[in-house]
């Protein structure tokens, strides 16, 4: 049996009575970093709220998760209770934890994945925003212009959508004004919501157009840009420029393009557009 167990984003009271249960029942488990899941299950036991059990604990992360898999096998999962603990809020959603599952469904090996913390789902919550849906982009690549690209690709998409969409980033204290100084220079008008720290006793959030935003954070000392931040952008669909019929119909353009041009506007062939005698 494997299970994939939420853990606080940031208050330790986050944790759910059944991660609670399922936790004590494990006999491994698998972590994102064997002491941060060391210090939580110490924390939690501090708080009466869990009975520290005898468990074999093994590092289970991006980097090794081929290798345990290959070297462990299916066999690793039979017999045992084994569970998989990431650092903070929900497994598989930029954590590890989406290899386990599959090599699960590979192998037939029962799974459940538990609810709980997600500072995804919690920053769009806080935010505010009426948007329909929204995008979990997860981490902008770190260069600056693969960035900037990046940015450009999400206003596309949602201009080809034609709806609002919230996109939800992370972003570190040490790339958060570059970040958004880049968001700025392409989309400065769009609304912006920033929190660092959710759930903690520092929790600090700020909303308001992206530029806004960004002249606020730049102006403040950078102690106070230390934590994880979580940007919620409400991006819209930028209208197309375009021409209208008359306007092409007067420019000096060569008949047949000119032709072909007010055509493709009509939604008719160029011979139509002569037979109805209209003006190319």
């Amino acid at each position: 049996m494997l299970s994939l167990l939420p853990t606080p984003i940031g208050n330790l009271k986050d944790m759910t009575l059944r991660a609670l249960e399922v936790l004590a029942r494990c006999d491994v488990l698998l972590c994102e970093d064997v002491r941060v899941t060391k210090r939580l299950l110490f924390l939690l036991a501090q708080e009466g709220v869990l009975k520290t059990p005898e468990q074999s604990f093994y590092s289970f992360h991006s980097h090794n998760q081929e290798t345990f898999l290959s070297q462990m096998g299916s066999s690793f999962f039979q017999g045992r209770h084994v569970g998989f603990v990431s650092d903070a809020g929900m497994p598989c959603v930029s954590d590890p934890g989406a290899r386990l599952v599959d090599f699960a469904q590979e192998h037939g090996i029962e799974y459940e994945v538990l609810p709980g913390a997600s500072a995804c789902v919690n920053a769009y919550s806080a935010s505010g925003f009426t948007a329909k849906s929204f995008h979990f982009v997860g981490f902008l690549p770190s260069k600056n212009m693969e960035r900037r690209a990046k940015i450009a690709k999400l206003v596309a998409s949602c201009t080809a959508l034609q709806e609002e969409v919230a996109c939800v980033i992370y972003e570190s204290p040490r790339r958060l004004l570059e970040t958004l100084d880049d968001l700025a220079s392409i989309l400065p008008e769009y609304p912006l919501f920033a929190i660092k720290e959710m759930t903690k006793l520092h929790e600090r959030r700020h909303k308001g157009s992206v530029l806004e935003v960004y002249q606020k954070l730049k102006a403040l000392p950078p102690k106070a840009l230390l934590g994880e931040w979580v940007l919620v952008c409400a991006m819209r669909p930028r209208a197309e420029p375009s021409l209208s019929y008359q306007e092409i119909a007067d420019m000096d353009l060569p008949p047949k393009i000119k032709a072909k041009l007010l055509a493709k506007l009509k939604g008719i062939s160029t011979k139509a557009l002569y037979a109805l005698g209209l003006d190319a």
